[in-house]
């Protein structure tokens, strides 16, 4: 990570916002003739206190875990997308929960062919699977990293922010597992294959939400 992304990251956080919201209590305090000598340090304690107070209040919500079963029953994924979608809803737009909600939604549908999965299926149906259990989990947990402020304001690639880079991502994502489940009732093992191939490229790295 570049020098510049750690100091807007650092900027944009919830220690640096509300230590610098208590720091004008200084010259505010100053300006009363509450205090006089020594403002300056009154001033940088207030900073300081609500810096430590910032990174005391910033949620340490747990990293989206990644899932490492090598063998999972149709319960087993179910109950795990449906875990991740209750504790994404949180971070998410409407927009942005709709197609997680649409991607869980055809992940159910295709609970059988995903546990057990025919003749030629197998690396298709793994890539898909490993999107919806690692992948997404991992770009979920790099943007839950971000503060608030910087997902919504800071373009990081292609003038986007993270906000509307995981907006896309989440609906291309949706957009395929769409394709997924019109795969699998037509039985077009090839058409899966491409579907895990682009999901793979799409989600194996999200290096642009990394904090």
């Amino acid at each position: 990570m570049s020098l510049l992304r750690r100091l807007q990251l650092f900027f944009y956080g919830n220690g640096n916002l509300i230590g610098l919201a208590l720091a004008l209590l200084g010259p505010v305090l100053l300006f009363a003739r509450v205090i006089g000598v020594g403002w300056g340090w009154i001033t940088a304690g207030l900073y300081c206190a609500g810096l430590l107070l910032g990174w005391a209040l910033t949620s340490k919500r747990p990293p989206f875990e990644s899932a490492m079963q090598q063998h999972w029953s149709a319960e087993d994924i179910g109950e795990r997308i449906n875990a991740l979608v209750q504790q994404a809803r949180p971070l998410l737009s409407p927009d942005m929960q709709q197609h997680l909600d649409g991607v869980r939604n055809a992940v159910h549908e295709v609970l059988p062919a995903l546990a057990n999965p025919g003749p030629g299926f197998n690396e298709s149906l793994f890539t898909v699977r490993e999107t919806v259990l690692n992948y997404l989990p991992t770009t979920l947990s790099h943007y839950a990293a971000l503060p608030p402020l910087f997902r919504v304001s800071q373009p990081v690639q292609d003038g986007k922010t993270p906000k509307q880079l995981l907006t896309e991502q989440l609906a291309l994502l949706d957009s395929q597992m769409q394709q997924v489940v019109r795969n699998i009732a037509a039985s077009d093992a090839q058409a899966l294959l491409a579907n895990g191939h682009f999901l793979k490229q799409k989600f194996d790295r999200p290096d642009f939400l990394k904090a």
